[in-house]
């Protein structure tokens, strides 16, 4: 080494910077309130240049109108978007969850059964079902492409007439409307062998942003339904 020189000292990672995480609440019937939530928490998200949000979601179903309109929503955000089924995401609540990133269970978590019906819960007629229908695997397959098998299995929660089969297994049959527990949504098949729906179980919320991003590597902010909300 010549002299005057220094030694170079090998130059420390820098530290990753935590991610941004915003919690929204789907704990109820899909209706205007949880539009606005939902809504809020995104805009909020975009401004702060949140790295992901997590739909915090229990929920038995709703309006079909409203739903469309949440997934619309969830298109615009740029970063990554998750469901946390905790515990139920019905009717509904399966075709939101399926518009976002990633579908994560708690251990006791239910998703499925998303056959249209009317606001009153009356069935509709069948001509009209069968364009419903068929409008919504439309949809179902647009947001889940590249998504292994969801667009396939979240077709069967809608349509009780159609069959869901990988390679040799029969998974649902004609005549009934597929729903899922967390560990059969994390079952694999095919080849390379692919979970049926989900991408992880986790005890809790703590523990599902500890396995996306590190424990301790980020921040979260958790949205609560305000008073306007609800009476909207």
């Amino acid at each position: 080494m010549p002299l005057g020189a220094q030694a170079e000292t090998p130059s420390s990672p820098a530290p990753k910077t935590p991610a941004k995480v915003v919690v929204i609440p789907i704990r109820a019937q899909i209706a205007k309130p949880e539009l606005f939530i939902l809504r809020r928490g995104l805009k909020d998200a975009i401004e702060n240049k949140v790295d992901t949000i997590v739909l915090d979601m229990e929920t038995p179903g709703g309006e079909l109108e409203v739903t469309f309109e949440m997934l619309k929503a969830l298109e615009k955000f740029p970063g990554k978007t998750v469901t946390y089924v905790n515990r139920e995401a019905i009717s509904a609540g399966a075709l939101i969850a399926a518009g976002t990133d990633e579908i994560h269970f708690a251990p006791e978590g239910v998703i499925g059964a998303a056959a249209p019906v009317l606001a009153t819960g009356a069935e509709i007629d069948e001509t009209m079902r069968s364009k419903i229908v068929s409008y919504l695997k439309a949809r179902v397959r647009s947001i889940s492409e590249g998504k292994g098998y969801r667009g396939e299995v979240v077709s069967a929660m809608i349509d009780m007439d159609s069959e869901l089969k990988i390679g040799d297994t029969v998974i649902k049959k004609k005549g009934e409307l597929l729903s899922l527990t967390a560990q059969e949504a994390m079952k694999t098949y095919g080849d390379p062998p692919m979970p049926l729906l989900g991408a992880g179980i986790s005890k809790d919320l703590n523990a599902l942003l500890d396995q996306l991003h590190g424990a301790g590597n980020y921040s979260v902010v958790r949205l609560e339904v305000t008073w306007s909300e609800k009476l909207a």
